[in-house]
């Protein structure tokens, strides 16, 4: 009888060990067999500060039809009112060289010297199609736009100021939450006709510059 007792005693506490046992082991197993160490690596990005004006100067090569190319150099002032649309007022500062009649003629002169000053302003209006990214290692990156920007203004030009549009595209690349640098191409539309018919004349214009936002 003792050991009857003893037996039905013992038989469920060797059951309960050995689920314990096996329970254990198996938390064990599904532990994975090597825990990664990861430390996550921080980026830090270049971001627009919240302030929403930006002014800038800017040099570069403006080629003026018949006039030959000239040194060109200006500055700007923009209002972003979105995080794609922005307004840009701009002026710039050229001269027009001779033309291929004048070399060609000697003594001739199309233009006087003050009538050669070339100057422009206009208006316009900006949009950024591919916002992104430009890593210069693998833990800095810079903030990037490419932007459309088309607009309106004047030239003053060969004695006279004329109606002109521009149309053209630029790379911003910003260096700090506050400050920026610029690659452009445009295209300036206006009527001139001061070497016979009046024509389109279409002037070339491409530029870098630095902007900071305020």
């Amino acid at each position: 009888m003792e050991n009857r007792t003893k037996h039905l005693f013992l038989k469920p506490l060797c059951l309960g060990a050995g689920l314990c046992i096996a329970m254990g082991a198996q938390a064990q197993d599904d532990r994975p067999l090597i825990e990664p160490d990861v430390t996550p690596v921080p980026v830090t990005e270049a971001l627009i500060d919240t302030e929403n004006f930006e002014i800038g100067v800017f040099v570069g090569v403006l080629n003026i039809e018949d006039f030959e190319s000239s040194l060109l150099y200006g500055g700007k002032l923009t209002y972003h009112f979105s995080e794609s649309f922005f307004f840009e007022a701009g002026i710039g500062f050229a001269e027009g060289g001779e033309t291929s009649f004048e070399k060609l003629a000697g003594n001739v002169e199309v233009l006087t010297d003050r009538e050669r000053d070339y100057r422009y302003y206009n208006i316009n209006l900006g949009y950024n199609v591919l916002p992104g990214e430009a890593f210069l290692t693998e833990n800095y990156a810079f903030n990037t736009n490419f932007y459309l920007i088309a607009g309106a203004g004047a030239t003053d030009f060969a004695g006279d100021t004329r109606f002109t549009l521009n149309v053209g595209a630029g790379y911003q690349v910003l260096l700090t939450d506050s400050v920026a640098v610029h690659i452009g191409l445009r295209q300036h539309y206006y009527r001139i006709d001061v070497l016979g018919a009046e024509k389109t004349s279409m002037n070339t214009e491409v530029s870098t510059g630095l902007s900071v936002f305020f």
